[in-house]
């Protein structure tokens, strides 16, 4: 009796810890590029939209613009200005404690086009004057 209860002791701790790791292997990060979408036309101005589930040892991303780092990306939104005119890419990827890129990640390549000539202000006309 004590064999068999022993047994299933046993078995009841191999089901526990094979379930347990099941589920701690399908917890992974994710990492989602809300905006700007693929092929988004944009002007000088680019808002940089995510979001993020840590898991595991990924805790953290890196955000890049054309390969550069435009500064830690706090929260979950970033805003560049002044981006001159032609295509960029906006990369997001997952990162652990020590800073090494383990993914997931996502992209997007936007193209810039602000050519839009500068309006010229007019001066309000006094009475009796024209323009």
């Amino acid at each position: 009796m004590g064999k068999a209860i022993t047994s299933m002791i046993a078995g009841f701790a191999v089901v526990l810890i094979a379930a347990l790791s099941v589920g701690w292997a399908q917890q992974q990060a994710t990492v989602k590029l809300v905006s700007p979408k693929d092929g988004d036309a944009i002007g000088s101005r680019l808002l940089i939209r995510w979001e993020f589930q840590p898991a595991g040892d990924v805790n953290h991303i890196h955000l890049y613009l054309d390969g550069r780092n435009p500064g830690p990306p706090f929260g979950t939104a970033m805003e560049i200005t002044g981006l001159p005119n032609g295509p960029h890419v906006v990369r997001i990827v997952g990162a652990n404690t020590r800073h090494q890129e383990v993914g997931p990640e996502a992209s997007a390549m936007v193209t810039a086009n602000d050519a839009a000539a500068p309006t010229a202000t007019q001066p309000v006309p006094r009475r009796g004057q024209a323009y």
